[in-house]
């Protein structure tokens, strides 16, 4: 090695989780060494890039344990962005413009959040009907469990009326919303652009991995790959429905490339909590409902056992504390192993005795922190939906840590990226929600690449693993964690974002 020559040797500055060094070598896109600086630049080479640190802090690149990464992109290429709007109002005028924009064609916006406005109440079909009354509209809330649409979109739903579909408000949830918007796709051309645009937007964040949750999208990443524009290593967890074409093809948990593998399979046992679907022992407040089951625990079960005979990994969405108990029922009616790591994604009202279940079955947290600084706390949605008492003891990461449960963090897109996440956990409205700065970074680095079986390559800084590495502008235990950016990011060494 040291005849050869390091091609790239970062000094200078804190490495995390590196007992107290301060470069860090990389060769053929692994990490060579990782030391103090006098030791690791002896392998420095006449071909070795040099990057001086000057004080700034080397992490390992983030690693977004649940999102839906095409959609990140086409929400930056193609959707209307909803977030953006301040008021029912306002996403109205936003899909308007949009409208007069694209003539004929769908209006598809994503991101609205009815409680962040001050009329705090949904978008319905009338109001849709007169922002966009001559061609198709639906618009996606931030959960994406509910879909509201104006009249000429609500014609290509199939469904009746009934507990998925409401026509008079024009409202879908759940199989009726996902079934119409996969309808709506953008052509080829424009998919593969999201796909590239959400690699850049990944790495501006310092984020180089991802699981991609219910996508079916895999042929779209292989071209993406040919083509060059895919700059994230990517875990597919596919749709159940694909599970007998997995089986029929051989494929193995992790079969794939360095850039993307097929990793394991997406349930939903529940809605959200914004859409009050997710499934609830207690009602939701002012209302008698308590969400609704899309699984129950015998079905689950069954499920499980296919998924587990395909060699594949199940990541099973359970937010509320009635889903999480039909996931825990059907965990022991399947048999599940201690060491099959499967995954409980957002695992937001789990009470201690399931942790302790849980922890019992060797199941996996896969947590979303950034909704603690979305909707916890005085005022906010959770504690509209759930009352104070609930909203006090949602999305428990400390009750996780402290059972050592594997807990991986990701952001499921809303915002995307570990910033957000990273600090309301530091400083979350509630007790339980706190982490200290070394848990959340783990969680969103080794903790994310345990949970997809990648921790032998990804998630620390260590010989031998992917060089995976982000430069940020300042030390984290020394810097207030929002002072805190990403100055660089490297997939395998290779330089994917420069601020």
């Amino acid at each position: 090695m040291a005849a050869m020559g390091a091609d790239l040797i970062f000094y200078g500055g804190p490495v995390w989780g590196g007992s107290g060094a301060d470069a860090v070598a990389v060769r053929c896109g692994r990490i060579a060494a990782v030391g103090p600086s006098p030791e690791v630049l002896r392998l420095r080479g006449p071909e070795t890039r040099m990057v001086a640190l000057n004080g700034r802090a080397l992490l390992p690149g983030f690693f977004d344990a649940h999102v839906h990464f095409l959609r990140i992109g086409l929400e930056r290429t193609f959707y209307v962005d909803l977030s953006l709007a301040r008021s029912l109002a306002e996403a109205l005028d936003l899909l308007h413009q949009a409208a007069e924009n694209r003539p004929g064609a769908w209006v598809v916006g994503r991101g609205w959040d009815e409680s962040r406005w001050r009329e705090r109440r949904y978008l319905e079909r009338a109001d849709l009907d007169r922002a966009v009354p001559h061609q198709p509209c639906c618009t996606v809330r931030v959960d994406g469990h509910l879909v509201a649409c104006n009249t000429l979109a609500l014609a290509r739903c199939t469904r009746p009326e009934g507990e998925f579909v409401d026509r008079d408000l024009g409202h879908l949830r759940e199989d009726a919303a996902w079934e119409l918007m996969s309808t709506v796709k953008p052509d080829e051309e424009t998919l593969v652009e999201g796909l590239a645009e959400a690699s850049r937007f990944a790495a501006s964040h310092g984020v180089t991995a991802v699981a991609d949750m219910a996508s079916d999208d895999l042929p779209l990443y292989l071209r993406a790959v040919r083509r060059g524009a895919l700059k994230t290593r990517v875990f597919l967890y596919l749709p159940f429905e694909q599970v007998e074409a997995w089986a029929e093809l051989g494929l193995v948990r992790g079969f794939g490339s360095p850039l993307v593998r097929v990793q394991g399979v997406k349930l939903f046992v529940d809605g959200s909590i914004g859409a009050r679907t997710a499934a609830v022992r207690e009602p939701y407040a002012g209302t008698g409902g308590r969400g609704t089951l899309l699984l129950e625990r015998n079905e689950l079960a069954r499920r499980w056992r296919r998924i587990a005979e395909a060699e594949a990994q199940a990541a099973i969405h359970a937010i509320g504390d009635q889903a999480l108990e039909e996931v825990l029922a059907a965990a022991r009616m399947a048999r599940i192993g201690v060491h099959e790591r499967h995954r409980i994604e957002h695992l937001e009202l789990a009470s201690e005795p399931q942790l302790d279940a849980m922890d019992a079955l060797g199941l996996v947290a896969s947590m979303q922190p950034n909704f603690v600084a979305n909707w916890s706390g005085p005022g906010k949605m959770y504690e509209d939906r759930l009352g104070p008492e609930r909203d006090a003891r949602i999305d428990p990461h400390a009750w996780v840590v402290a059972r050592h449960i594997p807990l991986a963090f990701g952001s499921d897109g809303m915002p995307f990226g570990p910033h957000l996440g990273i600090g309301a956990v530091l400083h979350p409205p509630h007790p339980v929600q706190k982490l200290d700065l070394e848990q959340a970074i783990q969680a969103y680095t080794e903790g994310a690449a345990f949970a997809a079986f990648a921790e032998a390559e990804l998630g620390r800084i260590a010989p031998d693993l992917r060089a995976d590495l982000v430069v940020v502008s300042g030390d984290p235990r020394a810097t207030p964690w929002d002072k805190i950016g990403v100055e660089a990011t490297y997939l395998g060494g290779e330089l994917i974002y420069s601020r």
